[in-house]
């Protein structure tokens, strides 16, 4: 949980002229594609040791996430994006998934995630079973990001994605957020019609420290 300063600042941002914001969706304004890629590769050395402090806890949620996901049943392979050190990665490796990560920076000698841009995914079209994120927040460009998801899927595959709640619903996104939603139900219609997807199920994730994530499984609609 943020501490009260970091509260206040994080509100006073929202509410200045660094986000762009319409009815549904709000955006962080960059001045470049470089300088948001600058911007999220430096998040890794400030988070680092609070990733690595309670890795073992955030694999026990993830493993609880995804062993009572229906989405993944029957499922092989699965594309983690965001993924920083791979903790999500090593969950469903250890439920018996084939599974990789991308990050703009995953850290040094990471056996789970590789360098990588959301944006410009380095995989064979309709070569993946499952993509995986709990970072749409972070992209520059929802469209892009959802296109290229769309791209990697094999025809009956699953986009699954763990999301916080809206600054509607009382969460403020942070210093790192790029993209940021009303409510839960604004991100959940624009993911079906940005990426030409169907919701197949969603679900109130509980078992993370701080706010509540909801859970969203969508499929190709064709």
């Amino acid at each position: 949980m943020r501490s009260e300063k970091k509260e206040k600042i994080a509100k006073a941002q929202f509410t200045s002229d660094l986000w762009n914001k319409d009815a549904a969706l709000a955006t962080r304004r960059y001045r470049s594609y470089n300088e948001y890629l600058r911007h999220q590769s430096s998040k890794l050395r400030r988070i680092f040791k609070r990733l690595k402090n309670r890795e073992s806890e955030d694999l026990e949620s993830f493993l609880v996430g995804f062993r009572d996901c229906a989405a993944l049943q029957g499922r092989r392979n699965v594309l983690c994006l965001g993924a920083r050190l791979g903790t999500e990665v090593k969950a469903l490796r250890q439920l018996g998934y084939f599974a990789v990560g991308i990050d703009l920076n995953p850290g040094p000698d990471n056996r789970y995630v590789h360098c990588g841009d959301f944006q410009a995914l380095d995989f064979s079209d309709g070569s993946v079973d499952v993509v995986y994120t709990n970072a749409l927040d972070h992209v520059f460009d929802l469209g892009v990001v959802l296109a290229e998801i769309r791209r990697v899927l094999r025809p009956d595959g699953v986009f699954l994605t763990d999301l916080y709640p809206g600054h509607g619903e009382g969460f403020t996104p942070g210093r790192f957020e790029a993209t940021h939603w009303r409510h839960t139900d604004d991100i959940i219609s624009k993911i079906a019609e940005m990426g030409r997807m169907r919701l197949l199920d969603r679900r109130r994730l509980t078992h993370w420290a701080g706010p509540a994530l909801t859970q969203a499984a969508f499929t190709l609609d064709r």
